[in-house]
């Protein structure tokens, strides 16, 4: 211990030590009234106090780690949402955030170290999803937990070694995937069941686009004058409306699902004769495909119609919706020997496997061309 005396009279009395945990050099100091014996003696024992209380305080790296080892699920989800905001659509990030709550919930607002494998693997298994969701899900969830693994929230993520069942495709659901799409010719028997019973001209016509174009809904009620080129039958698809983040009516214009999905796509004359109806009977003059109150299509109105319309005439059992006139128009390209590149493009497909999948079932007709070209073979 030492001492100075300072410009007031009083004397400052000085104590260093070594910090093991830092490996580095400290001082603590006390301020006396004067330097006498039973002063020094007094400034020892307060210095001494002082030394141990930082000895026994938490160091910053101490505090940081319990910080971390602290570290709950909601906290790790609020830091989440701040990078993943940035990253995707709305409409996505809407999606991502209510599975992550949903998970939060259902399993608790844990210590991130708390959260295991089989208790993660029990949760998305125990969901009354589709096995493709479920394994969409998963990706969530390592999504969050692999950021906390690379930024040092947890030694390693608990979602890598989840186990997701391959569930057996057997005969029933193979049947069901092969019905979830529609032939022109039963596309044409639902048109005019529509047009002899007066039902909704504009849903209708709207149908058929779909199925003529095989664009997704939110690219169809995106639709706009100015996308289509008249007078060489094209129609440019490079944005959306975001219906899930806004409201319809607000007609918030996003970008396409992917970039493979702006495109530019040859419209049949038939497709001409649809939107010529809708700019004969404007009632928007910006967007198309409006109901007959000049609002843009909702979602769940058009599906109910197609389903309606579908069950009604061509009987109930299959999947009828409006992603499945998509996939119709696929089947449909399909069937005329379109090439799978061309197909890709048309549709905004990256991926040739998502096309394959659409299509891997094989329609009547084509059964029937391969018959008949077989016939003409003889040796």
């Amino acid at each position: 211990m030492f001492y100075k005396q300072l410009e007031n009279g009083k004397y400052r009395f000085y104590e260093k030590f070594y910090d093991d945990r830092e490996q580095k050099w400290k001082q603590v100091t006390v301020t006396m009234n004067s330097k006498s014996r039973v002063s020094q003696s007094e400034a020892k024992r307060r210095l001494a106090v002082k030394i141990d209380k930082v000895l026994s305080a938490s160091t910053k790296k101490e505090l940081e780690l319990q910080k971390i080892n602290d570290m709950t699920f909601s906290q790790l989800l609020n830091e989440w949402q701040n990078v993943r905001r940035s990253e995707i659509k709305p409409a996505s990030f809407k999606s991502e955030m209510n599975f992550l709550h949903h998970f939060m919930e259902e399993v608790g607002n844990l210590r991130l170290s708390d959260y295991t494998t089989p208790q993660i693997q029990s949760y998305l298994l125990g969901l009354n999803i589709a096995n493709v969701t479920r394994k969409n899900r998963k990706i969530y969830l390592n999504g969050i937990f692999g950021y906390a693994e690379r930024i040092g929230y947890v030694a390693k993520t608990p979602v890598k070694n989840v186990v997701i069942p391959r569930v057996k495709r057997d005969y029933e659901k193979l049947k069901k995937a092969q019905e979830n799409f529609i032939t022109k010719e039963e596309l044409g028997q639902v048109v005019a069941y529509c047009n002899s019973h007066n039902k909704e001209i504009r849903y209708t016509l709207a149908m058929e686009f779909i199925f003529l174009t095989g664009l997704r809904f939110a690219e169809f009620i995106g639709v706009r004058y100015e996308d289509v080129d008249f007078e060489n039958h094209l129609l440019k698809i490079d944005h959306t409306i975001d219906y899930v983040s806004h409201k319809y009516d607000e007609r918030v214009l996003t970008t396409t699902k992917t970039v493979g999905s702006v495109r530019t796509i040859i419209l049949s004359q038939r497709c001409l004769k649809i939107i010529d109806y809708f700019r004969t009977n404007c009632l928007d003059e910006v967007f198309i495909f409006v109901t007959s109150k000049g609002q843009i299509m909702r979602q769940p109105k058009l599906y109910q119609f197609i389903k309606d319309r579908c069950d009604t005439v061509l009987g109930e059992g299959r999947v009828y919706g409006i992603h499945m006139l998509r996939h119709s128009h696929i089947s449909l390209l399909a069937e005329l020997g379109v090439p799978i590149k061309v197909i890709m493009e048309r549709v905004g497909h990256i991926d040739e496997s998502i096309t394959l999948r659409v299509y891997s079932h094989v329609t009547q007709n084509m059964h029937d061309d391969v018959k008949e070209k077989l016939n003409r073979i003889s040796l």
